[in-house]
């Protein structure tokens, strides 16, 4: 929810004072299904560079598989040259551990809703990312203190969901 200011600022323990934005220059995205292909879709098309983590190489073929897609449909509207297109996609960077997340800045985890899955990626999470990584989940039904129940990162897990 969005507050404007002025309601806000009335809201005792509200504030926004001294808060600067984080920069974010590397994603994660885990799960390379319809909602995890088009988040990271979206992420290099805004030229962010993203990390793509599956949980084994059919999926993650997959997964690249409905970016290129993704990006193909725009060079076939005519809103994006093939040139463009290479320079995308080599924004996506595809991997199967966790040994390259030790500098990106946010994970947004798309994953089945699985509450013990997901409780094992956050914990996971949390021994890979630096301490400044916000770790995002895109969950629609899951309570967010549930998932980060088996962590230590209460204060950087966030929802995120996305909706296509």
């Amino acid at each position: 929810m969005c507050f404007p200011a002025a309601v806000h600022a009335s809201v005792p323990g509200v504030t926004d004072l001294a808060l600067k934005p984080r920069k974010i220059r590397k994603v994660a995205v885990l799960g390379g299904g319809l909602m995890g292909s088009g988040i990271a879709t979206a992420l290099i098309l805004s030229n962010y560079h993203v990390i793509l983590k599956e949980v084994n190489e059919n999926f993650l073929q997959a997964g690249v598989g409905r970016v290129k897609a993704n990006l193909q449909s725009r060079v076939k509207k005519g809103k994006m040259t093939q040139e463009k297109f290479e320079k995308t996609l080599s924004l996506l960077k595809r991997v199967l551990g966790y040994e390259d997340f030790r500098d990106v800045d946010m994970v947004i985890e798309a994953v089945i809703e699985n509450v013990s899955l997901k409780q094992e990626i956050f914990a996971d999470l949390e021994k890979y990312c630096p301490p400044h990584c916000i770790l995002a989940s895109n969950t629609s039904t899951i309570d967010l203190n549930l998932i980060g129940e088996k962590t230590r990162s209460h204060d950087r897990i966030v929802g995120a969901h996305f909706f296509r």
